[in-house]
């Protein structure tokens, strides 16, 4: 008895590691999946605007909810989203801003435009927010990319031209390696999921899962 005590104290801590770590790493394929997911939602939004696919209406959330099933992120039965829950998706649409973003973002033209510069169109070269939705619990974490103004969201997510266009603080971080060309976009869907509750020590650091998807 007395080896058997002294071999599980050793045991026990090693085996609630691995439930933690296998599960862990579960849970970590169902982000990146749900990501996944969100980003085409994303993609068939935009490419099809009249589809009916608008990700900023709570009923559309709760196709990405219900694929985060077990994550934490639905506040009821229905699947809505928890502004106060264990996950979130962040879902954004990030332009190189070009000729094109500055001649409908800078209205009426000035008299030295075209040729656009970051003279007559302070965004002009750099990589811009030209929508944003959150879904889920958006003050727990925040985007790699920063987030855009809260004011110029409007209610469907997008941005205006001439904050795309001209308001400096609308600018993407950590983008430069989208390596996009003037007047081109990318979609990019994030998700964070706090999976603490696996934890059968506190010893144990907080599993929080991250995940980036890009089309």
């Amino acid at each position: 008895m007395l080896e058997f005590a002294l071999a599980m104290s050793l045991l026990v801590p090693m085996f609630a590691g691995m439930f933690t770590i296998g599960m862990t790493l579960c849970k970590g394929i169902q982000v990146s999946n749900v990501c996944q997911d969100a980003v085409i939602l994303l993609l068939s939004s935009v490419t099809q605007p009249n589809a009916g696919l608008d990700l900023s209406q709570v009923q559309n959330q709760r196709i990405i909810v219900r694929a985060a099933q077990g994550l934490g992120m639905n506040s009821d039965a229905q699947d809505d989203p928890s502004s106060t829950g264990n996950a979130v998706v962040i879902l954004s649409k990030i332009v190189m801003v070009g000729p094109n973003e500055c001649s409908t973002g800078v209205v009426p033209a000035p008299s030295n435009a075209p040729p656009w510069t970051s003279a007559n169109c302070p965004n002009y070269g750099q990589y811009a927010f030209e929508y944003r939705v959150v879904i889920g619990n958006g003050t727990a974490w925040t985007s790699k990319f920063g987030n855009p103004p809260s004011g110029i969201v409007q209610s469907n997510g997008t941005i205006s031209a001439a904050n795309i266009a001209t308001n400096t603080s609308n600018i993407a971080q950590n983008a430069a390696f989208l390596n996009l060309t003037p007047s081109t976009f990318a979609l990019v869907s994030e998700m964070y999921a706090n999976v603490s509750y696996l934890n059968l020590f506190s010893i144990m650091q907080t599993p929080v899962i991250y995940s980036r998807s890009i089309s």
